[in-house]
């Protein structure tokens, strides 16, 4: 079965025994870690983005910022991740007008809370890239469209320190998918960081509100957030030795879950509001993919920002 990342680096490594701190993380099963001989680390990858956009059915003016996300998207083609959350209790994020669904899930509101300090609540569309702080807007949120472009281009240019793979293999006949992720730290770092895995769906089909007022049956939702296999919001903590934060040039994570894709609605959790109108979709294997990220902790609502991002279908 394809996949969709490189095998680990094969030579000389140094193995650690030690059990890792894997907060939160019941889903994962055969965890290691391990440094490469210095002749074997490899240069870093090109960086690749990722866009937090939140929007919603009822959000008249989100079309057009996902036409911004898509021009952005194509131009820079397998450099730019997007993740679209539809949040709760927020209006603009409800289904339009004789939707079908509700995209809305209480784990993307939670990211908007612990993240995000809430602000996405306050109106629509908005979108973090790379959880980075723009000293124009003050925010790692940047609402409206009008710097998203600018600050996913400066963000590309980054460089990076740590290179990430992701692969996954579905077994249709039980529902799992088996999702590998490989963290190849290109230099040293001392941040507490996180490892987060997502899973988005595309080509969910219902109505959209437009800008002239008016709603449209048959939108296609891309990019859809409907469930997190890590540690809900902030991810599983990366630490090669319990309680420190060191990841040495070379230093080696590979991680692997365990994940039972939901054959109802609402996957893994409870609505934050209720009564829901709608139900959400029942997940479609084939249109899903898996976004891994490793960002930087973040504790107490201090730094989050993303180092590297990377993206493959959950059943190739």
């Amino acid at each position: 079965m394809a996949v969709c990342a490189g095998m680990l680096l094969l030579g000389s490594c140094k193995e650690n025994d030690i059990p890792l701190d894997f907060k939160g993380g019941a889903k994962a099963v055969g965890d290691t870690t391990y440094v490469v001989a210095s002749t074997l680390v490899p240069p870093a990858d090109p960086h690749q983005v990722l866009v937090e956009e939140f929007t919603g059915g009822d959000c008249s003016n989100c079309p057009g910022a996902r036409s911004t996300l898509d021009a952005v998207v194509a131009a820079n083609k397998g450099l730019v991740n997007v993740v679209s959350i539809h949040i709760l209790p927020l209006a603009q994020g409800a289904p339009a007008a004789g939707a079908i669904y509700d995209l809305r899930t209480d784990i993307g509101t939670n990211i908007d809370a612990a993240i995000y300090n809430g602000g996405a609540a306050g109106g629509l569309p908005d979108a973090g890239i790379d959880r980075a702080f723009n000293t124009i807007s003050g925010s790692i949120l940047q609402q409206g469209t009008g710097q998203w472009s600018g600050m996913i281009t400066a963000e590309l240019g980054l460089p990076d320190s740590v290179n990430l793979k992701v692969q996954s293999v579905y077994n249709a006949a039980t529902n799992i998918a088996s999702i590998s992720v490989t963290a190849t730290y290109t230099q040293n770092m001392s941040t507490s960081q996180n490892l987060s895995v997502v899973i988005v769906e595309d080509s969910i089909i219902d109505n959209q509100e437009f800008n002239d007022g008016t709603v449209h049956s048959g939108y296609v939702f891309m990019n859809t957030f409907r469930d997190m296999v890590t540690a809900q919001p902030n991810g599983n903590s990366l630490q090669a030795t319990p309680g420190s934060d060191v990841k040495e040039t070379g230093r080696v994570f590979f991680r692997n879950f365990s994940y039972t894709v939901p054959t109802t609605p609402y996957p893994n959790a409870k609505p934050l509001v209720s009564p829901y109108v709608h139900q959400s979709p029942i997940m479609n294997p084939a249109h899903c993919r898996v976004v891994a990220f490793v960002s930087n902790n973040g504790t107490g609502g201090a730094d989050h920002r993303i180092q590297q991002s990377a993206v493959c279908p959950l059943a190739p």
